[in-house]
């Protein structure tokens, strides 16, 4: 089985595409008569008090996301039990460098620090600190070359929608990656409403061949609140799958929340967790049990669970 999840922290945040939505309420939508300043809030009701979600970013501005990720897992192959736990806080970056008429951004992503553990059966525990470590162990050589440098050049629109990606060095990504945006819907929406993303994974198959894979992404937008939009999302995979199958793709069954600022416009906080067993991976008593919970959070508030053990900046 592949074992680069302990790499999540250094994903990017690729794209996610088209997106349908659908609401309850039909009411006819009302554009504000109010024009848009740079410091207003990036959306608008309509009489019905729906609201237009989009992002709005701002050229050199400089999102530091803090990120704590933890993974847990049992591989019981052949009757032989495997225990492997890796745990990881790093700081990402995500530098606007340009924004275009249309409101697309153009983002800088870096990695700018990492402080990370593994511990797996059979082997001595395996730990690296970039601020404090010279020599990187090699557990995690594929950080090499990737801690404090621009990795990539990321072009979204204000929806959500990657327009192009551009790595500047090759390094591992992960589709359970950290995000800083998901789909937003074409129309305002209300509490209670909800949206869903179709995309396709090809899963390599042994007799060189490639396997089409379904997944949707299920959004609903679960709270309102201070100016705070907090957005559930869910990933359901209907393709059938093997137990083989499913112990490849474990990263995409990810559940969880993330909550955006209205007045920045743009996301400050996600939370995501992978839950899953697999029996019958090789044998019928063979399985494997993986559990991954991710929170990352860029409000910089020293009174913040994440920030403040992760690495808030002096204010």
């Amino acid at each position: 089985m592949n074992r680069r999840h302990f790499l999540v922290f250094l994903s990017t945040a690729a794209g996610w595409g088209g997106c349908s939505w659908t609401t309850t309420d039909k009411k006819q939508l009302q554009t504000s008569t109010t024009t848009e300043t740079e410091d207003e809030t990036p959306f608008f009701r309509d009489d019905s008090s729906n609201i237009l979600l989009r992002y709005r970013f701002k050229k050199g501005e400089e999102l530091r996301w803090n990120v704590q990720h933890t993974l847990k897992m049992k591989n019981i192959i052949g009757g032989v039990e495997e225990n492997i736990e890796t745990s990881s806080r790093s700081v990402k970056i995500w530098k606007t460098i340009d924004v275009d008429a249309k409101g697309a951004a153009t983002f800088e992503y870096r990695v700018e620090d990492i402080d990370t553990h593994k511990a797996q059966t059979g082997y001595d525990d395996a730990k690296y600190n970039s601020r404090q470590d010279k020599m990187i162990p090699q557990e995690f050589f594929n950080l090499t070359g990737k801690i404090g440098i621009p990795l990539a050049h990321i072009k979204i629109d204000s929806q959500g929608q990657t327009l192009s990606k551009k790595p500047i060095r090759e390094y591992e990504g992960s589709v359970s990656e950290n995000r800083i945006v998901i789909p937003l819907p074409d129309e305002p929406v209300g509490v209670g409403s909800s949206w869903t993303e179709i995309k396709q994974i090809d899963l390599p198959q042994p007799n060189q061949t490639v396997k089409k894979i379904k997944v949707r992404h299920e959004f609903t937008l679960e709270k309102l609140q201070s100016g705070l939009a907090t957005i559930k999302f869910s990933t359901v995979i209907f393709t059938p799958l093997s137990p083989q199958e499913e112990s490849q793709l474990l990263e995409n069954f990810s559940v969880g929340t993330m909550v955006l600022d209205l007045q920045l416009g743009h996301f400050i906080r996600h939370q995501a967790t992978i839950d899953r067993q697999v029996v019958g991976v090789q044998g019928t008593s063979d399985s494997i049990r993986y559990l991954s919970q991710t929170t990352e959070c860029c409000c910089g508030r020293r009174a913040c669970d994440i920030c403040s053990t992760v690495g808030v900046p002096k204010m």
